[in-house]
């Protein structure tokens, strides 16, 4: 009992240090989150205490032999499959996608179209899938191209309907919730 304690107390370390460590390892200053990644945190201390748990009931059921044996056929197995994500695995590296390519068929319809020849229905529509556009940019110029086309969106709906506008800003409006229902102007 006193080493299921022992090691759920380390599993537990353990877990500390990869929610820690985590946000580091995926570069996610970038987007702007920070901070403990306490799910993936949690999923690795539960891990560690599982494969205890696992080791020690094949130690007691099958011997030090077995065990050895089912341990390194997991290990060769793991390390299989992280090889399998490593570029030089593969006879050709996938290529990442351009971001540019990623937005070109979202902004047709409104990049084309100057954003005061636009429909207030229009509008409306542009800037809530602007929205989604946000999460699928990868890189900083394209998410500031987004950003910029969302600003401009703002600005004619303000300009068009300004009291339409602060009703929206004023019922707790979100970045990708709809204005046009607080508009007075349609067209």
């Amino acid at each position: 009992m006193d080493a299921l304690i022992g090691w759920s107390l380390v599993g537990a370390g353990a877990g500390v240090l990869v929610a820690v460590g985590a946000p580091r390892l995926r570069r996610w200053r970038q987007v702007g989150v920070s901070g403990p990644d306490v799910p993936t945190g949690v999923a690795a201390a539960a891990a560690f205490i599982a494969a205890y748990l696992v080791i020690a009931g094949l130690l007691a059921a099958f011997g030090g032999g077995l065990t050895a044996a089912v341990l390194i056929l997991l290990a060769v197995a793991g390390l299989r499959a992280g090889q399998r994500d490593r570029p030089g695995f593969r006879d050709t590296p996938a290529a990442a996608p351009n971001p540019r390519d990623v937005l070109a068929p979202a902004t047709l319809s409104t990049s084309s179209v100057l954003v005061a020849d636009m429909a207030t229905e229009d509008l409306c529509v542009a800037w809530r899938h602007s929205y989604f556009l946000l999460f699928v940019t990868a890189d900083d110029s394209a998410h500031q191209l987004v950003v910029q086309r969302r600003q401009d969106f703002l600005d004619e709906i303000e300009r068009r309907d300004r009291r339409g506008f602060l009703r929206w800003l004023d019922s707790g409006a979100k970045a990708g919730s709809d204005p046009a229902p607080y508009l007075t102007t349609r067209g």
